[in-house]
């Protein structure tokens, strides 16, 4: 079990450090493998797999990993100083998306109908057999899987989902009991979060009631042109407690500091945390700290500086909930004595399998905090899935979601 565990932490390191870091040539570079692999697939379809056996397939997957390595991140550039790249952008990505996910399972869908065909030989049954086997299972596969991608575009998750939990905090003030957190995370304003949505959004948070709103990074997407008004919409949250957020990976894509200027010129009452904390005009002492993502896998490097530095800022009057973007560091945010920690990022993989409540989907190669609830000593984690989208604007078994948390003083509920 533990070199299981090893390995699984072994695996992510790499997909962090090698993949996801350079997550735009990569994602190309499997554009243009599937490109091939599909047309390899159509072609023993139709032709016969005779039609494979020559290295002009190996050529030409070198050739489109090579080109779409490339094409993907001068897209990613253009599309920062010209409408119409920005307006492709979103296409090419679901686009993109779509025939990764569509060879990925055409391959893995031969690989399993291979045994298969393997087994009604050892039954005796004609090579024909086999091959009918693998001809129809890949076809109904990709069927299924394109019908599931068409799906998720359509609907785009589904209705927002009211996830509500309670949670039991060490040192809570018999004041604070049943204290209530509205948890916002990812919303990707500017890639399909935006107007009328983003407006149903705050509406729906505020009916809620919450005592205090906490927004856990990416507010924003890769749209400038959205700042303004998408932090208008954002000045109509209200809460008694009052409105606490935290810069994401995406914001600072825009730039922090141009969103943060945003903010402070249209949601003045929305308090932006950059590296400080909080007290939180409660009953009680209770406070807020929360810090900008810094854009970058921090993982690699060990500590955490801007972590480290609003936990050595942590007043010791009472408990303090911690706003962080990413949930990786929540080991070291628990050891630091935060007694709730906020997170967000990962979307819950925003696609995933539609068994054991999501627990297979995507972003468990990145890490293992990929949504809900968590414990580590006497603290707590929630991932948020988030509201919007990060590249294609569909997500399968990972609906977006509000989560609305509920402090109560540790062994109140026994």
């Amino acid at each position: 079990m533990i070199a299981c565990l090893a390995g699984s932490d072994l695996l992510r390191d790499f997909v962090r450090n090698h993949v996801f870091e350079r997550f735009p040539a990569f994602f190309g570079a499997s554009i243009g493998g599937a490109a091939v692999v599909l047309a390899a697939w159509a072609t023993a379809l139709a032709v016969g797999p005779d039609a494979l056996a020559s290295l002009r397939w190996v050529a030409w997957a070198l050739a489109s990993t090579a080109l779409g390595s490339a094409a993907i991140p001068a897209m990613l550039r253009l599309a920062r100083h010209h409408a119409w790249a920005s307006t492709a952008e979103p296409v090419v990505f679901a686009a993109g998306f779509g025939l990764v996910t569509i060879a990925a399972v055409v391959v893995g869908s031969l690989g399993v109908l291979t045994l298969g065909a393997l087994l009604l030989a050892a039954l005796g049954l004609p090579a024909a057999a086999g091959l009918r086997l693998l001809e129809t299972g890949s076809v109904a596969s990709a069927a299924l899987a394109a019908g599931a991608l068409a799906w998720a575009w359509a609907t785009q998750g589904g209705a927002i989902e009211l996830t509500r939990q309670r949670v039991e905090i060490d040192g809570l003030p018999a004041a604070l009991a049943g204290l209530r957190i509205a948890h916002l995370s990812d919303l990707h304003i500017g890639n399909g979060t935006e107007g009328e949505r983003l407006a149903r959004l705050v509406d729906r948070t505020n009916a809620l009631g919450a005592d205090l709103i906490a927004i856990t990074g990416d507010l924003f997407d890769n749209d400038a042109e959205v700042l303004g008004d998408g932090a208008a919409l954002l000045a109509r949250l209200q809460a008694p407690l009052g409105v606490f957020a935290v810069l994401g990976n995406h914001d600072g894509f825009i730039g922090a500091d141009e969103v943060a200027a945003a903010l402070a010129a249209n949601a003045p009452k929305l308090e932006l945390l950059r590296g400080r904390v909080a007290a939180v005009p409660a009953a009680a002492p209770l406070h807020v700290a929360g810090f900008d993502d810094p854009g970058h896998d921090w993982q690699r490097g060990g500590a955490l500086p801007e972590l480290e530095a609003v936990g050595a800022a942590r007043p010791a009057d009472g408990p303090t909930l911690l706003l962080m973007h990413r949930p990786d560091a929540f080991p070291r945010a628990a050891a630091l004595g935060f007694a709730l920690v906020l997170s967000g990022h990962f979307h819950g993989g925003q696609v995933a399998l539609p068994i054991a409540g999501g627990r297979f989907n995507a972003a468990r190669l990145l890490t293992r905090f990929d949504r809900g609830a968590h414990r580590e000593g006497g603290a707590s984690l929630y991932v948020s899935r988030g509201i919007g989208f990060a590249g294609p604007r569909l997500r399968f078994a990972s609906p977006p979601e509000i989560a609305l948390h509920e402090l109560w003083p540790k062994g109140h509920f026994g």
